[in-house]
């Protein structure tokens, strides 16, 4: 996969597994990634969602190691790390499925570049799961925000 050209910008979380995001409390999740180094392929990680009308963030660091990303955060996040994939990426759909940490359960978001692409991946993706690299049971436990 072509991370360096596919990845960078920000994404829209418009399904997950996570209950992080299935929560009514926490809404509007988006991830924003960066590259930070090129060799090894290190990305910024800018996870952003609204709580109680404020804007809250979690940043990171994403570090490519066979085929997979370790995440480590930054600040008081640094001590944790989660391991996570992605399942699928073009230039305006992103699949990812990530590990458990100590304080998370591990989960599957579905990210697009524009919610108004929305409902054309959600089709796909429930008709189609196998393209995407999923199986029925994943596509059943997403929770859909739109």
């Amino acid at each position: 996969m072509n991370y360096k050209k596919h990845l960078p910008g920000k994404w829209k979380i418009v399904a997950t597994s996570f209950s992080m995001w299935k929560s009514d409390k926490n809404k509007n999740p988006t991830i924003t990634y960066s590259l930070h180094k090129d060799v090894p392929l290190i990305f910024n990680d800018l996870v952003e969602y609204k709580k109680n009308h404020k804007l809250k963030s979690i940043t990171g660091y994403d570090k490519l190691r066979n085929e997979s990303f370790i995440w480590r955060g930054k600040g008081w996040l640094k001590p944790f790390t989660s391991k996570w994939k992605v399942l699928y990426l073009d230039s305006d759909l992103l699949i990812i499925k990530f590990s458990a940490t100590l304080i998370t359960p591990s989960g599957m978001d579905i990210l697009v570049r524009n919610t108004k692409d929305f409902s054309y991946y959600k089709e796909r993706i429930n008709g189609h799961p196998k393209l995407f690299n999923l199986n029925t049971v994943e596509t059943q436990n997403l929770h859909w925000f739109y």
